[in-house]
């Protein structure tokens, strides 16, 4: 199929209308809906609402599509499917009845953000809230959650520790954070100071999910340097690009748990800027993106806080998006 992010028909008539109206979690699920009906010419995506619509008869409408950020248009290409349309009645069918019998998953603009209780958090709730993504946090919940909200029902969890270091999280929510991600396809976004909490022995069943240690830390402009090229994380951000603010960060560590270094820091002594470890079972393992600096954190000189330094913000947006199988 084409894929055409960030735009949808404009149907002239009545025969443009969708056929059918499907709930999807996630873009790939939309795609398989219109590859198992044999008369499926194109569907659209919506990601706000997880509403998957799938049409017939498009190709005097293909003149007639106009921006929309909100939608992913996908048009299949004539002669791809497998099996080919003229066989396919049969596979369809069964295929279109397992998946509407498929346990349905959350919509991925979800977040549960576990943070502290500083005034900083608001600006990173507005930031997310600018890209269609919705938030559920509250206050100093980064120690007092306990798996209430369930993890799993959110398409993505954000942990931004802020001055709660020292502090651990009941072992119910370390719990449900990792069976989100490990049953759910649920992501999860890492900030410092995660290893302050890995190395003094709090969030211990969060462990799975570092994916690199800390040797030391200090506060700086930091230099981001991708060493994945066009990865999406990186999306709209220069290949390296130095903070405007001074952020606290991690100094010195080592990849674990399979990790990935996708940008370097030259102020981190070696360490990792950004690591990342992709899911190994889309439908059932989440993503995992681990940034070395301590988001808004003002111990120090730090002065970040979400809302003074465009790049910072822009690979948390990404970063965000792409551990909920956004982009």
């Amino acid at each position: 199929m084409s894929v055409m992010t960030g735009y949808r028909f404009s149907c002239t008539n009545t025969t443009c209308l969708p056929f059918t109206n499907t709930f999807a979690s996630y873009i790939l699920k939309c795609q398989m809906a219109c590859l198992a009906e044999t008369q499926c010419q194109a569907a659209s995506f919506h990601p706000s609402t997880s509403n998957c619509q799938l049409f017939v008869n498009i190709s005097n409408q293909i003149g007639n599509i106009v921006p929309d950020m909100n939608t992913i248009t996908m048009i299949t290409i004539a002669g791809t499917r497998v099996p080919s349309e003229s066989t396919a009645t049969t596979t369809a069918t069964n295929t279109t009845t397992a998946a509407t019998t498929t346990p349905a998953t959350v919509p991925k603009y979800t977040a549960l953000l576990l943070s502290d209780s500083g005034g900083a958090v608001q600006n990173l709730i507005n930031l997310l809230q600018s890209v269609g993504i919705n938030s559920t946090y509250s206050s100093n919940n980064v120690v007092y959650y306990n798996g209430t909200p369930d993890a799993a029902t959110f398409g993505v969890v954000i942990i931004v520790t802020g001055t709660s270091i020292g502090y651990n999280m009941s072992a119910n929510g370390q719990q449900s954070v990792l069976n989100a991600q490990q049953n759910n396809a649920t992501g999860v976004v890492l900030t410092e100071w995660a290893n302050v909490q890995f190395i003094n022995d709090h969030w211990t069943t969060l462990r799975p999910l570092q994916l690199f240690t800390q040797s030391s830390s200090d506060h700086t402009n930091i230099t981001m340097n991708l060493t994945i090229p066009n990865h999406l994380i990186w999306n709209n951000l220069s290949t390296s690009f130095t903070s405007t603010s001074i952020v606290s960060y991690n100094t010195g560590g080592s990849l674990i748990n399979n990790g990935t270094i996708l940008a370097s820091c030259s102020q981190c002594g070696g360490g990792p800027g950004v690591a990342v470890r992709p899911s190994s079972i889309p439908a059932t393992i989440g993503r995992i993106v681990q940034i070395a600096h301590a988001g808004h954190y003002t111990g120090g000189a730090a002065n970040f806080n979400w809302a003074n330094d465009i790049n910072l913000s822009t690979m948390m947006i990404n970063a965000v998006k792409w551990a909920a199988n956004l982009i």
